[in-house]
C-alpha cells in the first residue's frame, strides 16, 4: 500500500476570519487541487505568492486549462501548445508533479489519447506527469494507448475502481453520487474509497474531494485513516441534527423542495449512525411548511414524543 494523501479541489472556501484561506486550508491538508487553472491561468507573481504561503512539504496538483480539453478538444494548435506551456510553467513554480487533464464526457477517449500523443511531441513536461480524466470512461484501447504514455488513471474511488495502477501515482477525483458537486459522502462511501486507495500499488494515492461539502468529507476520511473511526457531522444526533442541516433552509417551502435542496446533506442519528437528511424529511406528513420551526414541531411530536 501507497502513502495516501488528502486534499480538496481548490482553498477559495476555507475560510477562518482573519487567516489567509491558503494558509488555513495548509494547516489542515497536505495537498490542494489547483482547480482555478481550468478557468484561467494565474499571473505568475500570484502563483509565486501560493508557493510561499504554504509549508515546503506541502503539494499541488494543476489542473490544466478547459481551452486545452474542452474548447479546443487537445487538437495541438498554438493557442493549446501555449495554453499547455502555461500550466506547465505554473505547475514547475509550485514545485508540483501532476497536471490534472479532464476529458468531457461527449469527447472519445481514443480520439483524445491520439491528439494528446501529437501534442506532446510539442510540449516539454520535464518530470511532470499527466493525470487523465475521460468522463466518458476508459475502453479498453484508451487504456493500452494511455499506458504507453504513462498517463495515470483517474476515476471516482466513491464510484469505481481504475483501470490500472501507475508504479509511482494513483490520483482520484472524489465527486460521488450526486447530481453535479452536489453531495455529502456517507460514512459506506469513506470505507470504500480507503479500501480501493488501499489497494493501489503506487507508491503515493492522491485523494482529491470535490463538492459541496469537500473539507468536510476529506477531514472525517483523514481522521478515519489515521484513527480508525469516522467522526460526527453535526454537534447534534437525531432531529437536533437536522435542525443544524436545515438552519440556512429558506421558508415558506414544500416537502419536495426540502427533499430536492437539503435531503442530501448527512445527519447524525446516533454516535456510530448517519444518514441523508431524505430519509427523514420523506416523512414529513403536510406539504407546506411556514417555518423551520413548524416542521422541527411536527418531528418532535412525533417522535420524541411518539405520536
Amino acid at each position: 500500500m501507497g502513502e495516501i494523501v488528502i486534499g480538496c479541489g481548490g482553498w477559495q472556501y476555507f475560510i477562518i476570519p482573519n487567516v489567509d484561506p491558503l494558509k488555513a486550508y495548509s494547516m489542515a491538508f497536505r495537498f490542494v487541487e489547483v482547480n482555478s487553472t481550468f478557468y484561467r491561468i494565474p499571473p505568475i507573481d500570484l502563483v509565486k505568492s501560493w508557493r510561499r504561503r504554504v509549508p515546503k512539504d506541502f503539494e499541488f496538483s494543476v489542473r490544466l486549462n478547459r481551452l486545452i480539453s474542452h474548447v479546443e478538444k487537445i487538437n495541438p494548435t498554438e493557442k493549446v501548445v501555449k495554453a499547455f506551456q502555461d500550466c506547465i510553467e505554473v505547475a514547475e513554480i509550485l514545485k508540483s508533479k501532476i497536471l490534472v487533464l479532464e476529458t468531457p464526457k461527449s469527447f472519445d477517449p481514443i480520439k483524445a489519447i491520439n491528439r494528446l500523443k501529437n501534442l506532446l511531441k510539442k510540449v516539454d513536461i520535464r518530470d511532470i506527469r499527466i493525470a487523465w480524466e475521460p468522463r466518458s470512461g476508459w475502453p479498453p484501447k484508451a487504456v493500452e494507448e494511455a499506458i504507453k504514455l504513462k498517463l495515470i488513471p483517474i476515476t471516482d474511488y466513491s464510484i469505481r475502481e481504475p483501470p490500472y495502477d501507475d508504479e509511482e501515482i494513483a490520483y482520484t477525483r472524489l465527486f460521488g453520487k450526486g447530481r453535479h458537486n452536489i453531495y455529502q459522502f456517507t460514512d459506506e462511501d469513506l470505507i470504500k474509497i480507503k479500501e480501493r486507495a488501499e489497494r493501489r500499488r503506487s507508491k503515493k494515492v492522491y485523494l482529491s474531494f470535490h463538492g459541496i461539502r469537500m473539507y468536510l468529507d476529506a477531514a472525517r476520511l483523514e481522521r478515519f485513516i489515521k484513527k480508525g473511526e469516522l467522526p460526527r457531522v453535526t454537534k447534534s444526533y437525531g432531529i437536533d441534527s437536522l435542525a443544524e442541516i436545515l438552519i440556512d433552509a429558506k421558508f415558506p417551502a414544500t416537502k419536495e423542495e426540502l427533499v430536492r435542496r437539503h435531503g442530501w446533506k448527512l445527519i447524525d442519528i446516533d454516535e456510530k449512525t448517519r444518514v441523508p437528511a431524505s430519509v427523514i424529511l420523506k416523512q414529513l406528513r403536510r406539504k407546506n411548511y411556514r417555518s423551520l420551526e413548524e416542521l422541527l414541531r411536527e418531528l418532535r411530536m412525533r417522535f420524541e414524543n411518539g405520536n
